[in-house]
């Protein structure tokens, strides 16, 4: 069915209907960008994590016409899925002018390499421990990002669907340099994430979480707990609670694909005029030209707009830095 998107409010209406109420008829899905009759570059690609497996996934490069760089978007599918799920997306995205890729995480789709490690198995066993490690998987998709033409790292935001969003805040938790995460109904504890204690460590940066209504606890515990949060509901299914979960809300709630994309531009915002960089190990930042740059490993290696956004994430400025300076 094509649901209308409502923000959570006391009493729970939403357009003069009640959030609860799935009242509406099955239609096509959302209009798409291709409409314009702007032709979708996509590209299939592959790259390695640090332990050494295959990562494959869809890339769609920013438009050549676009202005300056593009601001990067990395795509994370559900359980047992594969990130096809999320091409829908993909339109918009290149439309909003962004860098976008969609992997399959470890286990998943393309992505069972190397053969010893039983990736496939240990998804279909739901091996906690190797839920947990899917960071490493969003860290790989970004440092391969990062070498990209035209793509601006400094503007960096996240899209998960159930557990893909627990391992988009799982990585945001670690990585400070990421500007917002969009969740698609959200977990406590997928798979053995503890999201909990990440929706904690991510701190006041927007985090956008969408559900239907059936579904809709998770979101608001994780939303009293993430300062920066918006959850919006949607009507569910009285006979199937998860007719709209996660990914499958693509498509079938109206507008749903422009409000995931309006929400991004919004969060990551025009191109930096100062920007600073910083070590993910490291809570100090420095200016790009800095000497003490060139002693941080590429692979750390982390960008922010500013030196406000840097401080409002926890960051310092180095003894070398002239933070006095800064707008």
């Amino acid at each position: 069915m094509r649901w209308a998107v409502c923000r959570v409010l006391v009493a729970a209406v939403c357009a003069g209907m009640l959030c609860g109420v799935a009242s509406a008829a099955r239609a096509p899905a959302t209009s798409s960008p291709a409409e314009t009759g702007s032709q979708l570059e996509t590209r299939p690609v592959s790259f390695t994590t640090d332990e050494g497996i295959e990562i494959h996934g869809t890339y769609v490069p920013p438009r050549a016409q676009a202005e300056g760089k593009a601001p990067i978007v990395i795509l994370l599918h559900m359980y047992n899925r594969d990130h096809n799920d999320l091409l829908p997306l993909l339109p918009f995205l290149q439309e909003a002018g962004f860098a976008a890729l969609a992997i399959d995480m470890r286990g998943h789709g393309r992505s069972v390499g190397p053969a010893a490690m039983n990736l496939p198995k240990r998804v279909g066993d739901r091996d906690p421990k190797l839920f947990r490690e899917m960071y490493r998987d969003v860290e790989a998709a970004y440092l391969w990002l990062a070498d990209q033409p035209g793509v601006d790292t400094g503007r960096f935001v996240l899209v998960g669907a159930s557990v893909g969003g627990s391992v988009a805040m799982n990585y945001a938790g670690r990585d400070r340099s990421v500007d917002a995460v969009v969740w698609l109904t959200p977990g406590t504890k997928y798979l053995g994430i503890d999201s909990m204690r990440d929706a904690r460590k991510y701190g006041h940066r927007p985090l956008l979480m969408l559900a239907a209504e059936p579904e809709r606890s998770a979101a608001e515990t994780l939303g009293a707990m993430a300062a920066g949060s918006t959850v919006q509901l949607f009507p569910g299914q009285a006979d199937n609670e998860m007719a709209l979960h996660g990914t499958r809300m693509l498509g079938q709630v109206a507008g749903i694909e422009k409000t995931i994309v309006g929400f991004l531009i919004r969060s990551v915002g025009q191109p930096a005029t100062q920007p600073v960089v910083a070590s993910i190990t490291s809570d100090v930042y420095h200016n790009p030209d800095s000497a003490s740059v060139k002693r941080i490993k590429k692979a750390n290696l982390r960008r922010f707009s500013s030196p406000s956004e840097a401080e409002s994430r926890g960051l310092r400025p180095s003894k070398s830095g002239r933070r006095s300076s800064a707008p």
